[in-house]
């Protein structure tokens, strides 16, 4: 039995098509990596024994991989591979590859003060870069729109009576107002003047947003700010549930932009990526990586370290799978070792490559061991290397895979 089902050929060709719109040294991306998290246990100490799960019963065993149910969830996949050191993966099977969201878009200008996105993560929404949250199958990304006004802070500059005003160089000259002071004004000392976003503004920050406050300013009046493009998404979903419109609505709450939630259209759209037979969004991968894990050093088949473990899992969140993002012992940035995603790495190496489209087969029942065990063999320390695995390094090298994949799929 092959571990690996064969698709079609028209999913091999649209993800070529696909991988011709990705810029040069994108990441390798595989479509079933969404239901996945794979760590490579390459720190240097760590050793491993396959013996025990070669000789057991209902595993799956071909080319120098194993796999057998997962002990958090017997539904979900425990793929172990060797490739210059042990590779652990959780993978989610797939019940079909087509995908439905549901989604919206429109504008909105808006101010952010940080204990609004403190709050956001207080209701278990995960913040990443500027605006982007999400939470299980929800996904709200709010990109912001330059304007026009302004490249750089000294294009910008104060006018009226008291300088309350921020502008333009150019306006500022002009810009005539009643000489009547107010308390509010001293709230511009914890500022500047300046360029935000490509608008001459005065620039946000929690002390002088809470000081406009204070004297009864509404912080959006004084703060100018470009509007920006707000994208809120559901997966694996055709309309949005009741759950669903709570969890968006107390976000947009503490957001302070409640009412650009009212009167909302939503469309959906059908795309041609995996469904996990286990909803992807909502699966806890850390606990499932740690009780494997767990269990393979409980069984002597892993030799690592319950510190080891923890960093690992602190770390582990559905997608850090596959060359580019999965889970190892590398240098950082700050050239530091820690158990990082390899594209977080110093000096990453990161692969464009197509991978077509697979489902994994599981064994009949749950793994049984065998009673004896044999001595641990001891795992590589090497880093990835651009030539392992399927991935090309150029656009011209993926394209060599579309014979491969239409070939495969004639089957």
């Amino acid at each position: 039995m092959g571990i690996y089902n064969g698709e079609n050929m028209k999913r091999g060709i649209i993800l070529i098509i696909f991988l011709m719109l990705l810029p040069l040294a994108s990441a390798c991306y595989s479509p079933m990596d969404n239901l996945a998290v794979e760590v490579y246990l390459n720190k240097p100490g760590i050793s491993y024994n396959l013996t025990p799960l070669k000789s057991a019963e209902n595993v799956l065993i071909e080319n120098n991989t194993i796999i057998y149910r997962s002990h958090y969830d017997e539904r979900v996949a425990i793929i172990l591979r060797e490739a210059k050191g042990l590779h652990l993966r959780i993978q989610i099977p797939a019940k079909s590859f087509n995908s439905s969201y549901t989604y919206t878009r429109f504008n909105l200008s808006f101010i952010f003060p940080n204990e609004s996105l403190k709050n956001a993560e207080k209701l278990g929404w995960k913040i990443e870069g500027n605006y982007v949250f999400r939470k299980q199958n929800l996904l709200v990304q709010i990109s912001s729109l330059k304007g026009n006004e302004c490249r750089s802070d000294n294009e910008c500059a104060t006018g009226g009576c008291s300088g309350e005003i921020c502008t333009t160089r150019e306006n500022a000259k002009n810009i005539v107002s009643i000489c009547v002071y107010k308390d509010w004004y001293k709230c511009l000392q914890m500022t500047s003047c300046g360029c935000v976003n490509g608008v001459c503004t005065w620039k946000p920050n929690e002390d002088f947003e809470k000081c406009l406050k204070s004297h009864g300013v509404d912080p959006s009046k004084i703060i100018k700010v470009a509007s920006g493009e707000v994208l809120i998404a559901a997966y694996n979903r055709e309309k949005l549930g009741e759950e669903d419109l709570k969890e968006l609505k107390e976000l947009f709450n503490v957001l302070g932009i409640s009412c650009a939630f009212e009167n909302l259209t939503f469309k959906t759209e059908k795309i041609d990526m995996p469904k996990g037979i286990v909803d992807e969004y909502s699966f806890n991968f850390k606990e499932a990586l740690r009780e494997e894990l767990k269990w393979l050093k409980e069984n002597e088949i892993i030799n690592i370290t319950d510190d080891d473990i923890e960093a690992i899992t602190s770390v582990a969140e559905r997608g850090k799978a596959g060359y580019n993002s999965q889970i190892g012992w590398y240098e950082t940035k700050e050239g530091k070792m820690a158990w990082i995603p390899y594209y977080k790495s110093k000096n990453p190496l990161l692969l464009k490559c197509a991978v077509a489209p697979h489902n994994v087969s599981l064994p009949k029942g749950k793994i049984a061991l065998p009673t004896s065990t044999s001595t641990p063999t001891p795992s590589s320390s090497s880093t990835p290397s651009p030539r392992e695995g399927i991935c090309g390094t150029s656009f011209i090298a993926a394209l060599t895979l579309l014979p491969l994949i239409i070939k495969r799929c004639g089957k």
